[in-house]
């Protein structure tokens, strides 16, 4: 999903994940870690129960010590859907990646779990990533 998704109007893309998830039975695990604004997870959560979501609970990692938590490893082994929120992918590799959450979400994935994210929670989501980058013109099909 691009950045800026919408959240508050018909949120279709958000729908959809849902749907993808499980619908009315989806349990939504959110990764907030890109974000750097304390209330991003709690966001995501009140927008997928609104949508229908049975469970949506937030991951808040800030710290990579925080991917040995068990009782967030708990909820992310249950999760039918994971979902990445926007900020800077960055945050998401140096805390995440290599860790035992990060193999946990890659195998949730690889059984059928929808993996999602907005910017930089989608950016984070192939194994070769884009980060930052020089300034110039913006690539059009047919150059």
């Amino acid at each position: 999903v691009g950045g800026a998704e919408d959240k508050l109007r018909d949120a279709a893309i958000l729908r959809r994940f849902l749907s993808l998830s499980g619908d009315d039975d989806a349990r939504i695990a959110v990764i907030p870690t890109a974000s750097q604004l304390e209330d991003t997870g709690a966001r995501y959560e009140t927008i997928f129960r609104d949508l229908g979501a049975t469970d949506c609970t937030a991951l808040p990692y800030v710290e990579r010590g925080d991917a040995n938590r068990e009782d967030w490893h708990d909820v992310l082994e249950k999760a039918t859907g994971v979902f990445f929120t926007g900020g800077n992918q960055l945050r998401i590799s140096a805390i995440l990646g290599g860790t035992r959450v990060a193999k946990t979400i890659r195998r949730l994935n690889a059984k059928g779990v929808p993996v999602g994210g907005t910017s930089a929670g989608a950016a984070i989501l192939p194994e070769h990533m884009i980060a930052y980058g020089d300034k110039g013109g913006t690539p059009t099909a047919g150059m």
